[in-house]
């Protein structure tokens, strides 16, 4: 950036290591009460929108914020960057992160649409851009794990634990032992310790993944149990300890991710495991119903 504005320049000191992993966000927060007037007009422009900072061109943000392309050089070593760019990166993988205040644009932006027909172009644009890339083979070899396994463990965090959740209790409906861990106070030590090379692990890890979830996955795969690994492309070092993996994409046009690939391939695989468990799926399907009827459950 230019930062001639008819001023000496003035270093800036930033010691380092003091920003390290700190979002743009946070930095700006830290700094906020002494920030002169022209950083701070930039500071709130970028607070509105951070995850916009990576498109922008220097001299776009400027013009915005209606001040100076010194001033935001000012800004930027002040929050501890060398340069401009340096900030956009920082933004661009808070975005691929999947945060999703990095993921909002401005309102009257393409993005920032928030009509059904939006939504409804979005979910199927992922599910088109998902399924088809699946390979069937895979697809076939995980429904015989999840058949033909003595037990099922399934393994997610965050906004993945409610996709896991959903597959437990499809996958109840025809087998016994499927189990979601771990459970509310528990810790999974206990359950890693058990497993076996006849049991299957399916750990769904969709983006924004805890740190903990690779070493969860290295300690499975030390036990020799095979892993089915359902996550999206961002996905680094975790595929690598998977027998199986199925990626989906979570990415749309709007802030906050979307789950339909990831149901919808969790609904295919547990239709096609209680089609492959035949006689023995349906008994186990029918005595739920009977139980059901016996306790009258349901209105």
């Amino acid at each position: 950036m230019d930062t001639s504005d008819g001023s000496p320049k003035r270093a800036l000191e930033i010691p380092k290591g003091k920003f390290r992993e700190k979002s743009i966000e946070a930095r700006i927060h830290e700094q906020y009460e002494s920030l002169p007037e022209s950083e701070r007009k930039l500071a709130e422009v970028i607070l509105d929108f951070p995850g916009d900072l990576s498109a922008f061109k220097a001299s776009e943000l400027t013009a915005l914020a209606g001040v100076s392309k010194a001033a935001a050089t000012r800004l930027f070593h002040r929050l501890g960057f060398q340069s401009f760019d340096e900030a956009r990166l920082l933004s661009r993988e808070r975005r691929e992160w999947g945060s999703p205040l990095y993921m909002e644009s401005k309102p009257g932006t393409a993005t920032s649409s928030g009509s059904l027909t939006a939504l409804l172009k979005d979910e199927t644009d992922l599910l088109r851009a998902s399924l088809p890339k699946l390979d069937a083979n895979t697809l076939d070899e995980v429904v015989g794990q999840i058949v033909g396994a003595r037990r099922v463990f399934l393994i997610g965090f965050r906004n993945s634990r409610f996709i896991a959740e959903y597959f437990r209790w499809q996958l109840l409906q025809f087998r016994g032992d499927v189990h979601l861990v771990p459970g509310n106070g528990e810790t999974i030590g206990e359950f890693l310790a058990d497993l076996t090379p006849t049991d299957v692990v399916f750990v769904v890890a969709l983006r924004r993944r805890i740190k903990e979830l690779h070493a969860i996955l290295t300690s499975v795969r030390d036990r020799g149990t095979p892993i089915a690994l359902l996550t999206d492309p961002t996905a680094r070092r975790l595929p690598g300890l998977a027998t199986w993996i199925l990626t989906v994409e979570t990415r749309g046009a709007f802030p906050f991710d979307s789950c339909g690939p990831a149901l919808a391939i969790c609904r295919h695989l547990s239709v096609q495991a209680l089609h492959k468990a035949g006689r023995r799926g349906r008994a186990h399907l029918e005595r739920i119903e009977r139980q059901h009827e016996r306790l009258d459950i349901f209105n």
